[in-house]
């Protein structure tokens, strides 16, 4: 199985880091760091034994025939990775991630 990010993906994840410390929901950088690994890490580690499920219209923006699969990471947030599957080499490409603050309310 191999996993690939697309450029928006790469960079979402980059700015995710900043964006959890600066806005004061990790005290430390570091704890931002980790919070972003344990999630990339769980992510890499079992999309392909998560229940998938077929992204609606509205993210056809970022890619055709996407799917979805949802990381709850707490109470309050739930993860969700977009990606097209390329089973003749077992490739999962992630397109987009978002999560239920941003656009819970379109899934």
């Amino acid at each position: 199985m191999k996993i690939i990010y697309s450029e928006v993906a790469r960079l979402y994840l980059k700015d995710l880091v900043d964006i959890l410390y600066y806005e004061d929901y990790f005290s430390f950088e570091l704890a931002a760091v980790e919070y972003v690994n344990s999630l990339t890490k769980e992510m890499e580690s079992t999309i392909h034994i998560k229940q998938k499920h077929k992204a609606p219209a509205y993210f056809s923006r970022y890619g055709k025939d996407l799917w979805y699969v949802c990381y709850p990471k707490n109470k309050r947030t739930t993860w969700y990775f977009f990606f097209t599957y390329h089973p003749d080499d077992d490739t999962y490409f992630i397109r987009y991630i978002t999560n239920n603050h941003v656009a819970g309310h379109l899934l």
